[in-house]
């Protein structure tokens, strides 16, 4: 009896505990949810930080929730001063537990981000789960969209990373990956790139390529065309879709489908002479034609000759380039440092050859035969 009675003592005295976190409606109309940040650099360099905030309301009278959207701005010499200068333009608590992406201008990228990084990584009021962006163009224009599906921006880029996590062009990153690869022997990475399309009837936000941060600096960007390349190397690509030239058809095009895709990644190193050797193995099949096709055996052998070049090609050519630029995108120093712990190597990339060996298997038509 003593033991049942002290148990629910001690029942009762926990229960308020773990209900200390929840948000009652008095306290939620209370509460601003910010849902992104971004974070600018004027022409004085001071920093700027711009909050995008769902303002909850919610009531005993009703069963539905309401809110509004609220942006708030601050400036200071540091990333600190700012976020303070937001506090003090809001009457409200600023909760950041909802923020759904960190957003980096050009112009505060290519001055270093790093005092933002510091601000994210030193104070527990900020998640480092959400996503990363840097985005070109001009902040207000980017503010200025609030069409349905974009009225919170942080929720918006949530949910478009994910429709296009397959989409072989886009790249992206989150603020923990960025950390705990800031702790490691390279100091570079890509992070995803945002920008705004002129649509047939508005403006719309699209993700593509992606942005390559050295020392916290914004040096360069990759289209979207790269971007498939790398991913193609790096083997982040599971599915998508390729096009080429219809052998039959002087004017059509070939669609082919990405069923699957694997990258083996390996390293040699002789004492002087690093060898990154990829080893490509991608599933197709032929998804759309335009114009008359006939599918026999030579069709999908020449499918998969041009196919192999072309892939092959692309590669060879994104490694060219970023090795002349000296720009370690490729992870060959963690690749080092991992199968040779002992060796020390500066700049392994310029003493780096590439070896691509790409096999493409066709599966024939997933629709069709033969096409007139």
């Amino acid at each position: 009896m003593k033991f049942k009675k002290l148990s629910k003592i001690i029942t009762v005295f926990f229960i308020p505990l773990f209900l200390v976190g929840c948000f009652n409606y008095r306290d939620i109309n209370k509460v601003s949810f910010a849902t992104s940040v971004i974070f600018d650099t004027d022409d004085f360099g001071r920093a700027i930080v711009y909050v995008d905030c769902v303002k909850p309301y919610r009531s005993t009278n009703e069963s539905s929730d309401k809110g509004k959207r609220i942006i708030y701005k601050g400036i200071g010499k540091t990333a600190l001063e700012a976020l303070r200068d937001v506090n003090l333009a809001s009457s409200f608590e600023l909760n950041y537990s909802q923020n759904r992406a960190y957003i980096f201008t050009e112009n505060a990228a290519r001055d270093g981000i790093k005092r933002y990084i510091d601000l994210i990584n030193n104070s527990q009021e900020f998640q480092i789960k959400p996503d990363m962006f840097v985005y070109f163009g001009e902040v207000k224009d980017l503010l200025k969209i609030t069409s349905s599906d974009e009225e919170y921006l942080g929720l918006y880029l949530e949910e478009l990373v994910h429709k296009n996590k397959r989409n072989p062009r886009a790249m992206r990153a989150n603020m923990n990956d960025y950390l705990n690869n800031s702790v490691t022997a390279s100091d570079t990475y890509i992070v995803g790139v945002i920008e705004i399309r002129e649509d047939a009837l508005d403006k719309k936000i699209e993700i593509g390529g992606g942005a390559i941060i050295k020392d916290n600096i914004l040096v360069e960007r990759i289209d979207a065309k790269d971007a498939m390349s790398y991913n193609l190397l790096m083997n982040n690509i599971r599915r998508g879709t390729l096009e080429m030239s219809n052998p039959q058809s002087q004017q059509g095009f070939i669609t082919l489908d990405i069923l699957d895709n694997n990258t083996e990644s390996k390293i040699q190193y002789d004492g002087e002479n690093i060898k990154l050797i990829k080893n490509l193995e991608m599933k197709v099949s032929v998804a759309e034609t335009q114009g008359r096709l006939i599918v026999d055996k030579e069709l999908l052998k020449y499918i998969k000759e041009v196919k192999e070049k072309e892939v092959e090609s692309y590669i060879k050519n994104i490694f060219a380039e970023y090795k002349e630029k000296e720009l370690d995108i490729f992870e060959i120093e963690r690749l080092l440092d991992i199968h040779y712990p002992r060796a020390a190597v500066y700049n392994p990339i310029s003493k780096t050859d590439l070896e691509v060996n790409v096999n493409i298997i066709v599966e024939g038509t997933g629709l069709i035969k033969d096409s007139l």
